[in-house]
């Protein structure tokens, strides 16, 4: 049976004490970008850094490094030119996304899916990653520490179903956490399944999954069971696409007008808890 996810049912959040610094809030990285698809990171950096996150990286391929815009001056840019090089960075890491903007036929980077996951590190998979996910599902550990965040079609390519939120137990006998996007998002770990119902019809557009698994990565990295991070990244989404719709209105907001709301929905959510 599915329940009504709300405030209600977040855990209690972490307190920031004034002797901090920004190792404390989480170190994460993001894989994702490929030539059209350079946004798709960007927003999953900047949702992250509105967030919480202390550090913000995107790791791309050596030869996309000039393409790629820096328009972003607190995320951190890694080039990679052989797959070995990814396992340097491993030890940095609090938490990683893997697939934003990557390009579905780049057959190395299922190679540093296998590396991610091998590591047991906390780590979302959206987007193109998905698609390496498939090839790989049947071998998966344990996979506790994975939030997997597709859309409808998505997990119908994913799980090989026309009915994919029925058919999810595939998924979730791995111990994944899903978050399942459409105009209800449904996150389910075990049998726990949670319905957000408070987004608003604005928030289908391009690069919102994007914001949402930059998010949830944030919350990861900060220290958050995959499950917890998932049901507060997906509330405070929506209270953000709320706030957006508010100024913008549905017809015209965007992705980037969700990120500038994040503030809000924080300080909303953690005042009224």
């Amino acid at each position: 049976m599915q329940k009504k996810l709300s405030k209600k049912q977040l855990p209690k959040f972490k307190h920031r004490p004034k002797a901090s610094n920004k190792y404390d809030y989480g170190n994460v990285f993001i894989f994702g970008g490929s030539i059209g698809y350079f946004g798709a990171p960007l927003l999953s950096a900047f949702a992250a850094y509105r967030s919480g996150s202390g550090l913000v990286h995107i790791v791309i391929p050596k030869d996309m490094y000039q393409l790629f815009p820096q328009t972003l001056p607190e995320v951190m840019i890694h080039p990679y030119q052989k797959v070995e090089e990814v396992a340097s960075l491993l030890t940095k890491m609090d938490a990683c996304l893997f697939g934003p903007g990557l390009d579905p036929n780049d057959e190395t980077q299922g190679a540093v899916l296998k590396i991610l996951v091998e590591t047991n590190k906390p780590l979302v998979i959206d987007a193109s990653g998905l698609v390496f996910l498939k090839q790989q599902l049947e071998g998966l550990p344990d996979g506790k520490n994975i939030v997997i965040t597709p859309h409808t079609g998505e997990a119908r390519e994913l799980l090989d179903s026309e009915r994919p939120e029925k058919d999810l137990g595939a998924l979730l006998h791995k111990n994944m956490t899903v978050v399942l996007k459409d105009s209800e998002t449904l996150v389910a770990y075990h049998h726990h399944r949670l319905n957000a119902i408070n987004g608003n019809p604005g928030m289908a557009t391009a690069g919102s999954g994007d914001v949402l698994a930059g998010m949830i990565l944030s919350y990861l990295g900060q220290g958050y069971s995959p499950f917890e991070a998932s049901k507060i990244a997906v509330v405070m989404h929506q209270e953000a696409g709320n706030y957006a719709r508010d100024e913008f209105g549905e017809d015209s907001m965007m992705a980037s007008d969700i990120i500038s709301n994040i503030p809000k929905a924080i300080m909303k959510i953690k005042n009224k808890k």
